[in-house]
C-alpha cells in the first residue's frame, strides 16, 4: 500500500487556464494514470487558494478537489484549504464553522497552507487551535521573510514554528519545502535556506531535536526539497527516516504532465528498503500507515 499525502490537480473543465499559464494540464485522470504507473494506491488532493500562488500554478481549489474525491472515493482523499486571512477567521466560532462544513464534505485535513504570514500570526494561531479541536492535520509550505514566493514565514531554525507546535499539542503539523527540510543540517543560513542545500551533513540541524521533542510534528517528504535534503547525505537521510519513521509521510507534490519522470523520493525509499537502510516497519509507516493514522 502506498498513499501519496501531497498531490495537486488542474482544472479539467478549464484546460485553457493551464495553457494561459504555459503549463500542461494535470487533471484527475492524468494523476490516476501516474498513480497506476507507479503503484500508488491513493492520493491526497491538496487545493491551492492563497493569492500568492493560485494563478501561478493553476491548481484546483477546494470545490474541484472535493468533486474529484467524490468521483473516485477509492483513489482520492480531499483536503480543504483555508486562508487564515479569511473573514471567517475573525473569531473561533467562525473558523470552526468553516472547518466543520469542509469536514461534512469529506475533507480529512487542511493544506497546503501557503499564506505569506509569520507562522505565529494570531490568525494562524486561531486556525491551529480549531484544527486541533476538529482533528484536522495541517500541511505547510514555508518560506523565508526575504523571499517573494509563498508560504508561512519563519526565521532560520524555525523558532516560531516550534513554539506553535508546542503551543498546540492537539494539532498535527506537517512541514514541507526547502525552508523546512534544509533544517535537517546545521549548515543552513539565512541566505541559502530557500534553495536546495547540498553536501555532507557534518552536524545535525534543528529538525532532529524538534521531531524528538514534538510527537505532533510530521515531515511531508514530497517534492525535490525533501529528496534533496535526505539524499544529500544518504547515510544521515536514512538515519533520519528510520529514527522518525512514525513522523514522516510519503508524498510527491506532483502535477506537471502525464510523461513526467518518476518522483525520485519514491526510488530513494524503495532503495532504502531493499538495501537494508530502512526496516520494513519504517517503510510501511512512511508509505501509508502514518497517513492512515492521522487521517482516520
Amino acid at each position: 500500500m502506498i498513499i501519496d499525502i501531497h498531490a495537486h490537480i488542474t482544472y479539467e473543465r478549464f484546460p485553457e487556464f493551464s495553457t494561459l499559464l504555459e503549463r500542461k494540464p494535470f487533471t484527475a485522470a492524468i494523476l490516476l494514470k501516474r498513480m497506476d504507473l507507479e503503484g500508488i494506491d491513493k492520493s491526497v488532493l491538496l487545493p491551492l487558494i492563497s493569492p500568492e500562488c493560485l494563478d501561478f500554478y493553476g491548481a484546483c481549489g477546494n470545490q474541484e478537489c472535493i468533486e474529484a474525491a467524490r468521483k473516485h472515493p477509492d483513489r482520492f482523499i480531499a483536503f480543504c484549504n483555508i486562508d487564515p486571512r479569511s473573514m471567517m477567521n475573525s473569531d473561533d466560532n467562525g473558523i470552526m464553522r468553516l472547518i466543520k462544513v469542509y469536514q461534512e464534505f469529506g475533507c480529512k485535513g487542511i493544506g497546503e497552507m501557503c499564506a505569506s504570514l509569520w507562522i505565529d500570526d494570531i490568525r494562524y494561531q486561531r486556525l491551529f487551535h480549531n484544527a486541533g479541536e476538529a482533528g484536522m492535520p495541517i500541511i505547510f509550505h514555508f518560506k523565508p521573510e526575504s523571499s517573494t514566493s509563498y508560504g508561512a514565514i519563519d526565521e532560520p531554525g524555525l523558532p516560531r514554528f516550534e513554539r506553535m507546535v508546542k503551543m498546540f499539542p492537539k494539532t498535527i503539523f506537517a512541514g514541507h519545502a526547502p525552508c523546512f527540510w534544509n533544517e535537517i543540517a546545521a549548515d543552513v543560513t539565512a541566505e541559502n535556506r530557500a534553495g536546495y542545500v547540498r553536501g555532507k551533513i557534518e552536524k545535525k540541524g534543528r529538525l532532529w531535536t524538534m521531531f524528538t521533542e514534538n510527537r505532533n510534528l510530521y515531515g511531508d517528504i514530497s517534492a525535490g526539497s525533501a529528496h534533496c535534503a535526505l539524499s544529500r547525505d544518504p547515510e544521515k537521510g536514512y538515519e533520519f527516516l528510520e529514527k522518525f519513521n512514525r513522523q514522516t509521510v510519503f508524498g510527491t507534490d506532483r502535477f506537471t504532465s502525464v510523461d513526467e519522470p518518476v518522483p525520485p523520493i519514491l526510488g530513494f525509499l524503495k532503495n532504502g528498503l531493499t538495501e537494508g537502510h530502512l526496516s520494513q516497519e519504517a517503510y510501511e509507516n512512511i508509505m501509508h500507515r502514518n497517513t492512515e493514522r492521522i487521517l482516520k
